[in-house]
């Protein structure tokens, strides 16, 4: 009768354990300085405490001295609230005074007496939490203590009790198992030699039975012996870790010590340096090899892609409504405000429109406009089923011409289609937006009630609940060979990873070719061409970023902490081909296990880099990179230091010279202030100046903002270092060798601290400033030959940087340019940087005009030291 209670027909204990699987084990040695040795052991339910002493005198009566070994005195013991029984529990009562006596019987057959004769060794164990296998839990616990005080042992002695119930041996008994009727035998073995130091048996068992009752004691003395070895080795490794940690701090605390390794440290920097920087570009290029990415998975586990059956149905009608679109958007020359609104009212949505209008700094290049105009048009559904606290957004951009019409076809047919559903917890709001990021600008900062930007909009009069996540749609033509997923945003910005997995999981459930960078996937990464593949995508994710725009209209909801990304359709890739239905039911898909999310996205990463869909790097991976270039600027500050707060060397002649005169603060000051003035300059008067470029020069207005921002920073090469040596000429007489040392460890950490926090905001633009701009901090000096380092300096300056990243990114786009169209390119980028600031808050253009650049003209002034 106990029997069948005890274990089920299917062969499941009553804590669900199998018959032969033991309880989980945890332990902790080291627990208790003031011994020897100590350890802490649960064991399922069970907790035990073991502290050692010893070897010691011997004490009390000498007569229990044994002279060719030493003694093995056990106490057990049992806390009050140990059991459920309340109880006091005197040492000396029956039970303990057995159980000690066969934890001494079993120790003295293990610990290896004899190598201490004449003395004493205590063990002492306490039962905090009484779950059954009491004595198998001390012998272990007191296993680990006598390990944790260095007494040698012949090998682990590992205890385990075992029952018999219907014909079959039960390993680990707990204390239900214990008391249900069963024959139970107590074991403790040394697993190595399979020697049993202790066996204990209290109850009736049949000879036929013994053997297997033993087979399967010994099978899990032998399992718990590997769960304390291996609490033992880790142990190790935390206390080597400790020493170590010691050593180095007595190495920083000691004088001697820390002299010799500073000594080290400047005499060995410049190969130390070059080192630093040779690992950490290797790094960064083996980032994308196989074993330094991790394979993409679901976090989230709401958004499993098997737990949702899409049944989209109309994607013809969707173009055919794309169609029409197209033509009333060409009647009307822009927005077609009126058909949509009664196209969204008609599919049973709650319809709003926002006008907004903005003032470009100076005419757009692109689209040769000055003052843009538009409307946004916008329908909410309704969540049926929830308290319409939160919503999701599905976009798609009014391009000019004919360009995204399917894209909105294809948003009004999931409108009809979403709004005949009812299992929608969430708003969800179908929103066209015109002009692009403008447009959206506008919309976002209505709808969140800002205004950063200075733009002119009208309130919105509609509004769902708090918007958790949002995809932007673009599809270029009515046939679609593959979707490639967008996910720079403003200022590097990424959405959670977790949205790039949903997508890749449901483009892969429903047969769709996706893609990422525009490149497909790969699965040969061990050879050449797939690691060479898999290079260009990642690099094409780290230029993309590193501009700080936003590459999509999903990049401006990301600086409201929305999840966001961009799908765009593409018709390249000819051998596939994708529906408009099989897209909607992917979009579908999403949505509804996005609908099924009870708080943001925020399981996975929020920093990585992808070198393909079903692969990341992520930031404790990458940022060693960036890491090693960064040590080579303080190695450098340590060698100026050095050498700043050295004495002097002795005269040759032995006559005492004058004190080498100590850089004065203007020395210092004076090239800082005005490299930053410069930078200033650069970043407030290409704008402010514009109109008065036009009026004398024949320039438009484009064309003078950026010849003014190539002039400013032109004429910055020249202007520090002649007033700072015009400066130190008039105050006294001429710069010292001190001077430009602290100038350059000034420079130096200043450059360490501008790129340490910009790789913390954006890695991808701190790690390419810190490419070019590392090796001028490191080698820079008035000493070196100076036409060759300027030169160097130049093609290392953030310009050339810019211009060389131009010509790199068409490149690995497999869009290769010649030098003047990369040349027009170039002035393009510089302008589109400057409006991507003033109209959506980018920090690209204000960071390297008014950090980066004076930071390099400091480096620059060095060089010319007089």
């Amino acid at each position: 009768m106990a029997g069948l209670e005890l274990l089920s027909d299917q062969g499941y204990r009553l804590d669900g354990r199998k018959a032969n699987e033991l309880r989980k084990v945890q332990a902790r040695m080291g627990v208790f300085a003031q011994a020897d040795g100590s350890a802490y052991i649960e064991q399922g339910n069970t907790k035990a405490l073991a502290v050692v002493y010893g070897p010691h005198e011997m004490r009390g009566s000498r007569s229990r001295t044994l002279y060719d070994r030493a003694a093995i005195n056990c106490q057990y013991s049992m806390a009050t609230f140990s059991t459920a029984e309340r109880k006091r529990r005197p040492h000396g009562d029956k039970k303990s005074t057995e159980m000690s006596l066969h934890l001494k019987q079993t120790f003295e057959a293990a610990i290896l007496t004899q190598l201490y004769p004449r003395s004493q060794i205590d063990i002492f164990v306490k039962i905090l939490q009484s779950d059954g296998g009491n004595y198998s839990v001390c012998v272990n616990a007191a296993t680990l203590a006598v390990i944790d005080a260095g007494i040698p042992m012949r090998d682990y002695v590992c205890a385990c009790t075992v029952g018999f119930v219907d014909e079959t041996p039960l390993a680990d008994l707990c204390y239900t198992e214990e008391n249900g009727g069963v024959s139970s035998l107590a074991m403790a073995l040394l697993p190595r030699g399979g020697q049993i130091a202790l066996l204990q048996m209290d109850a009736r068992l049949h000879q036929d039975h013994l053997e297997s009752m033993m087979e399967a004691a010994m099978t899990a003395c032998k399992g718990v012996s590997k769960v304390l070895d291996e609490v033992v080795r880790q142990h190790l490794e935390e206390a080597s870790a400790l020493r170590i940690n010691s050593c180095s701090m007595g190495l920083l605390s000691d004088p001697n010590r820390r002299r010799a390794l500073i000594t080290l440290l400047t005499r060995l920097n410049a190969p130390i340096c070059v080192v630093c920087y040779m690992a950490g570009v290797a790094w960064f290029m083996g980032l994308a090899f196989e074993p330094f990415t991790l394979r993409t998975y679901m976090s989230e586990n709401a958004m499993g892609s098997t737990m949702v059956e899409e049944r989209f149905p109309a994607g013809e009608r969707a173009l055919a409504t794309g169609r029409e679109f197209g033509a009333h958007k060409k009647k009307s020359g822009g927005m077609p405000v009126d058909w949509l609104v009664k196209t969204m009212q008609s599919r049973g949505l709650e319809v709003f429109t926002q006008r907004f209008s903005r003032t470009l700094p100076f005419p757009d290049e692109n689209k040769e406009r000055f003052m843009v105009k538009g409307t946004n048009v916008y329908g909410i559904l309704r969540a049926p089923r929830a308290p319409r606290t939160e919503a999701l957004v599905l976009s798609a951009p009014c391009s000019p011409g004919d360009g995204n019409n399917q894209a909105v076809g294809l948003l009004l047919g999931l409108a009809q289609y979403f709004r005949s559903q009812i299992y929608w917890a969430k708003d969800i709001i179908f929103l066209v937006n015109e002009h692009d990021l403008i447009g959206m600008q506008a919309w976002l900062e209505g709808y969140h009630h800002t205004n950063t930007t200075g733009m002119d909009w009208s309130p919105l009069h509609g509004r769902g609940g708090s918007i958790q996540a949002s995809l932007s749609l673009e599809l270029s033509s009515d046939v679609v060979t593959s979707l490639d997923l967008v996910l720079e945003g403003l200022n590097g910005q990424l959405p959670n990873l977790d949205l790039a997995n949903l997508f890749h999981a449901f483009c892969q459930k429903i047969g769709v070719l996706c893609t990422i960078q525009g490149k497909l996937q790969r699965n040969d990464w061990d050879s050449v061409s797939g690691y060479s593949h898999a290079v260009q995508t990642m690099m094409l994710m780290v230029m993309k970023q590193a501009s700080g725009r936003p590459w999509g209209d999903h990049g401006l909801f990301l600086r409201y902490h929305i999840e966001a990304a961009t799908i765009k359709g593409v018709n390249s890739f000819r051998q596939y081909k994708t529906d408009a239905t099989t897209v909607g039911r992917l979009l579908e898909g999403m949505y509804r296990k996005l609908n099924n999310l009870l708080e943001r996205l925020h399981q996975s990463y929020f920093f990585y880099l992808m070198p393909s869909l079903s692969h990341f790097v992520s930031i404790g991976y990458y940022m060693p990179a960036f890491g090693l270039l960064a040590a080579i600027l303080f190695l450098r500050a340590l060698d100026l230091w050095v050498q700043l707060t050295a004495p002097p060397p002795p005269p040759e002649d032995g006559i005492a010279h004058d004190k080498q005169s100590s850089p004065g603060v203007l020395s210092v000051l004076t090239p800082l202030v005005i490299s930053h003035m410069t930078g200033a300059a650069l970043f407030v008067l290409p704008v402010r100046f514009q109109e008065v470029a036009v009026e004398h020069f024949p320039v438009s207005e484009t064309e003078a903002v950026v010849l003014t921002v190539i002039a400013i920073y032109t004429a910055g090469l020249a202007l520090p270092h002649n007033t700072h040596s015009s400066l130190i000429r008039l105050l006294s007489g001429e710069g010292t060798e001190q001077g430009w040392r602290v100038l350059k460890l000034v420079a130096v950490l200043y450059l360490a601290v501008l790129l340490g926090c910009t790789a913390l905001i954006n890695f991808s633009l701190g790690f390419i400033l810190a490419l070019t701009l590392v090796p001028i901090a490191a080698f820079v000096t008035p000493h070196v030959p100076k036409v060759l380092s300027a030169f160097i300096l130049v093609l290392l300056s953030p310009a050339c940087t810019l211009l060389f990243s131009v010509f790199f990114f068409q490149e690995l786009q497999e869009m290769p340019v010649s030098f003047q169209e990369g040349w027009m390119l170039f002035l393009s980028v510089i302008s589109q940087g400057i409006l991507d600031h003033s109209l959506y808050g980018s920090l690209v253009f204000p960071l390297v005009a008014l950090l980066v650049y004076p930071c390099w003209l400091l480096f620059w002034n060095i060089l010319f030291w007089n």
